[in-house]
């Protein structure tokens, strides 16, 4: 990843050394949390955290390294059964810890009892995903209680940039952040979604303090098309000034540029250049016509030809190295595509981003903590590549990159010096036209009039086509079948497939050709009788809808993870000596955006053609964002596909 490229130098003041953690961390003697309680009635919550304490303080060690301390102080009221047993593990922190320094844990009951766990606490366990994890087993809660926990962890100091949330799915009563350092050390912070900006703080002597101290944090929860993790309240802090060094801003994005482009675009070893030069007889990319061309086959090439691997081995990163392993990480992966393209002769830009749906990237507040991930950018084609993204293709990246902030990192040259320059500047979303899901639909009462048979063409493009297409590559042949109908039976579990067929299913393809399929089906689901009439399912023939009905007020903004079509044309041959009652609720539309660049609707309308039954419709987003105030607008055409999709028909004798 991005933060092994940076090699930090720190030039120290050895004449001070702060080697203790400064603040008191012990448990009060005293069990008073009334003053944080008060404005919350205690019988009617069933969960929420009292206090919120965290502590980052930087200090040297007596060789005069710096490292720094993370101290964390919780206190949590549980009121149910429920709430109690959430709260019977309570996972640790311990990740690249050289020590952990202290800790405890207590339950405060609800008649002012304490039952001490202390020392015992602390346990190791084994998460899904098989990694070894610490947490506090918690025993003796009863309705009513508080639970109490502290931990304080040495670990290596973190200067370049670092985020800390404060909102989630409970109520914070009292939140405290502080960063402390030696008086050499100062930082800049910015808070984020109605956080306190951190404030100086003078009452320890030296040292620098920043504090943020606050009440109430309302809790924040995860709603349909939402980003709740970007919208929390939070703060990032990164050091500014280092006095004995006598530098400011020295993590700015002109010297990571620097940094970032010589670890990834400049020059090879000599055995990586041989390296380059089989990689460059094995893309064969001669016969290539023209840029897009040669960029496909020389990506086309490493995401097939490689393993790709979440490592921070530096094997995975050389590229003489990658080609006796046959496998790559993403700076691996980066650098062998990046110059791949140099030698092709394709102009590019590296660019360094953030996912928008952790921490978006922020334009004005420069830190390394938004460096978290690489994409290539092509100014001449204006579109972009994501080097470790194995199931993507030129033309698309994922979509937490996009609608975002980046760094984009250019080569200039200094005479016979190349070098990096960046700027930060923005990713647009692709527009909706790239991802659409279409469909073409006839269907017909079969002999029986007891089914319907259906021929079921679909198309996908863009992000839809990526949910698919990418993966056939590596289905094994024996689970293809599954595969493929699984795709056809989104439409719905109660069908009978007589045939399917698939066009362009093939990695290469995405982005290049639309995934096609065409599938014969028949199933009972859409056809019920009442006496002589005959009800048609006929909105389930786009399948199941999302839809937004929900009782609490909305909190958070709209945000689509990205723009999007769907257009669907259904034809129905109406049963000889039979007519719709009903055909006019067909006709459908719902655009609120209309007069203000119509960000999203939806569209629906019929005609009649002998016998035949034609019905198309619409549903477009065109934008990422829509503000709060513009929710039942979006709610609207959301709910409008449901609608639809609820349409039965009512087919009677003549």
């Amino acid at each position: 990843m991005f933060k092994r490229l940076i090699t930090l130098v720190l030039v120290l003041n050895l004449s001070q050394v702060f080697g203790q953690f400064s603040m008191p961390h012990k448990f009060n003697s005293k069990v008073d949390f009334s003053a944080q309680t008060k404005a919350y009635d205690l019988k009617t919550i069933d969960e929420f955290e009292v206090v919120d304490e965290r502590v980052i303080e930087f200090a040297y060690d007596k060789e005069g390294n710096l490292f720094e301390y993370y101290y964390q102080h919780e206190v949590r009221y549980v009121n149910s059964n429920e709430a109690i047993d959430r709260n019977n593990k309570i996972y640790v922190s311990l990740a690249n810890a050289f020590e952990l320094v202290d800790y405890d844990v207590r339950v405060i009951l609800s008649n002012g009892g304490i039952k001490s766990i202390g020392k015992d606490a602390l346990k190791e366990g084994t998460s899904e995903d098989k990694q070894k994890v610490q947490y506090f087993a918690v025993s003796g809660a009863e309705k009513g209680s508080m639970i109490e926990y502290y931990y304080l962890i040495k670990r290596p100091a973190h200067l370049t940039g670092n985020i800390y949330s404060f909102q989630a799915d409970k109520p914070k009563a009292r939140v405290i952040f502080k960063v402390i350092s030696p008086e050499n050390l100062f930082f800049k912070s910015q808070s984020f979604n109605g956080f306190p900006n951190l404030r100086i703080d003078t009452t320890l002597s030296e040292r620098n303090m920043l504090v943020a101290d606050t009440n109430d944090i309302p809790a924040i929860f995860d709603e349909p098309f939402s980003n709740d993790q970007a919208n929390k309240q939070k703060v990032i802090y990164q050091l500014y000034y280092n006095t004995a060094k006598g530098k400011i801003n020295p993590f700015n994005y002109g010297l990571v540029s620097q940094s970032i482009f010589e670890n990834i675009c400049n020059k090879l070893t000599k055995d990586e250049e041989k390296a380059l030069d089989k990689l460059m007889k094995s893309a064969n990319i001669k016969y290539a016509p023209d840029e897009v061309a040669k960029i496909r086959a020389i990506e086309n090439y490493v995401k097939k030809s490689y393993n790709f691997v979440e490592s921070s081995d530096d094997r995975f990163a050389d590229l003489a190295s990658i080609m006796k392993v046959g496998a790559l990480n993403e700076n691996g992966a980066t650098k062998m595509i990046y110059h791949m393209l140099t030698r092709a002769g394709i102009d590019k830009e590296l660019v360094v981003t953030s996912n928008r749906f952790n921490n978006p990237f922020d334009k004005e507040f420069e830190s390394y903590a938004y460096l978290t991930s690489f994409l290539l950018y092509f100014p001449k084609l204006d579109k972009y590549l994501c080097p470790f993204a194995q199931t993507y293709r030129f033309g698309l990246v994922p979509s937490g990159y996009t609608h975002n902030y980046g760094l984009f990192i250019r080569k200039i040259s200094v005479g016979d010096l190349n070098t990096g320059a960046g700027k930060v500047k923005f990713i647009p979303a692709p527009a909706a036209e790239i991802t659409q899901h279409n469909m073409n639909i006839k269907a017909k009462l079969d002999a029986s009039g007891d089914s319907l048979d259906i021929d079921f063409d679909q198309e996908y493009k863009g992000y839809y086509a990526q949910t698919y297409q990418s993966y056939f590559d590596y289905i094994p042949k024996d689970k293809m079948k599954d595969y493929e109908e699984g795709i056809v039976k989104s439409l719905n579990e109660e069908i009978t497939i007589k045939s399917i067929k698939i066009e362009n299913k093939k990695a290469d393809d995405f982005m290049v050709l639309p995934l096609l399929l065409h599938s014969k089906l028949t199933s009972a689901h859409f056809i019920e009788k009442a006496g002589n009439k005959i009800l048609l399912k006929f909105g389930d023939l786009i399948g199941p809808q999302s839809e937004l009905y929900q009782e609490k007020a909305r909190q958070l903004p709209v945000e689509n993870t990205y723009n999007r079509i769907y257009n669907r044309e259904i034809v129905f041959t109406i049963p000889e000596g039979y007519q719709i009652k009903n055909a006019e609720e067909l006709n459908l539309v719902v655009q609120p955006f209309k007069e203000k660049g119509d960000g999203c609707g939806f569209t629906a309308s019929y005609k009649m053609d002998g016998q035949n039954l034609i019905v198309t419709s619409t549903e477009y987003y065109n934008e990422i964002l829509f503000p709060l105030d513009q929710y039942e607008n979006y709610r609207a055409v959301i709910n409008a596909a449901a609608n639809f999709n609820k349409i039965v028909l009512v087919l009677e004798k003549k």
